[in-house]
């Protein structure tokens, strides 16, 4: 575990009681105890750091300290275990490596709608897309998606892998899962602003009127990357995505599956992006 995520029901104060798992987690999984401390991120996208005052049968009392300003400081974040008190001489723990701070390039936000996928599918994209860093996950109900009536217990569900996913994975990006829009719905409230925010519609026919790259080329503030169910979008949605200023994007030849598809597009948006600046434009020609 990189990081403590502290719950919703926190109100800011310089104190904070974790129950139930996120407890037990601390206590009896991780052993750890009062006079230990480890990092944290709020539900403000803040960076904290956090000391245990006191454990009993109720939970565990925390008291917090703000660190930096913001949740966009990019940094290797070891094994919380490594910050126990040195007080403590029952474990044996291995000194955190000394890691230089990586560097923090310029990112869009990154916003990930994808259908409703079927069983537990939608549970590893959402914990691959919380660990790269997603800022957002739109579910979207499709014509070949699950039915929105049958998405009710599962949202919350995500919403929980999405803590654990930011836990062991030290991502200083708060993922949220929003509740599931129609085709419609997204791009009434997501139609991309030229210069601002760029979406992406990603179809196994080779619809695509740019590379990737290329449609990269002018790095907007917000980056939202759309995934059909499995056998795509059907043509009316796709009509609505491009009436809506969405651009159709191609990942190549083969067929893939729905949940692979959106990792891979969040995978090739962020190497992209973080390495923008190392790659060129030009096309070469023999």
């Amino acid at each position: 575990m990189r990081q403590l995520v502290l719950p919703d029901s926190w109100n800011g104060g310089p104190a904070c009681t974790l129950t139930g798992a996120a407890a037990r987690r601390l206590s009896v999984v991780l052993r750890m105890a009062p006079g230990d401390s480890l990092p944290a991120l709020g539900p403000d996208g803040i960076v904290y750091s956090c000391t245990i005052v006191a454990m009993d049968k109720e939970g565990v009392s925390l008291s917090v300290t703000r660190t930096v300003a913001s949740g966009q400081e990019q940094g290797y974040k070891p094994d919380i275990r490594t910050a126990r008190a040195e007080a403590r001489p029952v474990y044996t723990v291995t000194p955190a490596l000394s890691v230089q701070a990586l560097p923090n390039p310029s990112m869009p936000k990154l916003i990930l709608a994808v259908a409703l996928l079927k069983g537990s599918k939608l549970d590893e994209v959402v914990r691959a897309a919380t660990e790269a860093g997603v800022s957002s996950i739109i579910p979207l109900v499709t014509s070949r998606s699950v039915p929105k009536e049958h998405a009710a217990g599962r949202i919350e569900r995500l919403r929980r892998v999405v803590i654990e996913a930011l836990g062991q994975s030290g991502s200083s990006i708060p993922t949220k899962v929003a509740d599931p829009l129609t085709i419609p719905e997204l791009c009434a409230c997501m139609i991309p602003a030229s210069g601002q925010r760029l979406g992406l519609f990603f179809h196994e026919a080779p619809l695509a009127q740019a590379s990737i790259h290329r449609y990269c080329t002018e790095l907007p503030t917000e980056l939202i990357a759309c995934i059909g169910p499995e056998g795509g979008f059907d043509d009316d949605e796709i009509q609505t995505l491009s009436d809506g200023g969405f651009m159709p994007a191609w990942l190549g030849p083969t067929v893939l599956r729905a949940e692979t598809a959106a990792i891979f597009a969040v995978a090739s948006l962020r190497v992209i992006c973080l390495e923008r600046s190392s790659w060129s434009m030009t096309e070469y020609r023999e």
